[in-house]
């Protein structure tokens, strides 16, 4: 079995999210995340790259990964599925969390007839504003 590795991970490594489609493995850095379907997958990695997409501008950086801050990447991974799940409908406090991101997707896609039609730019704010928690 091929492994994928989770647009989402970092909400998921945390605990806060979960994912029907997600699997805990142990790589040499710590803790990551993979999904066990290859359609779930390529939705949410192109979901996240739309989102990317829409929010780095805001963010005032580029797509490099030697320049843009992890930070960004985070903000716009936990922010992202936030301010997908008010526009779905689902509330609007960032204390919220999302407990099937699989399923919220699949909403989404459902909602809006498909994924290219989801509207990431509604949820810029949602990814700029969101506060990351501090380390302890």
């Amino acid at each position: 079995m091929e492994e994928y590795k989770c647009a989402f991970s970092n909400t998921l490594v945390t605990g806060q999210f979960g994912c029907e489609k997600a699997e805990q493995v142990t790589r040499r850095g710590g803790p990551d995340v993979v999904c066990s379907s290859d359609q779930a997958h390529q939705e949410c990695e192109k979901l996240f790259q739309r989102m990317k997409q829409a929010a780095l501008p805001a963010f005032g950086v580029e797509d490099d990964l030697l320049s843009m801050p992890h930070s960004v990447l985070v903000k716009i991974q936990f922010g992202g599925l936030l301010g997908l799940h008010r526009l779905q409908g689902n509330g609007t406090d960032e204390s919220a969390v999302v407990k099937n991101i699989h399923g919220l997707v699949g909403q989404a896609i459902g909602k809006h007839g498909g994924l290219d039609a989801i509207p990431c730019q509604a949820f810029v704010e949602d990814m700029t504003s969101y506060k990351l928690k501090r380390r302890r």
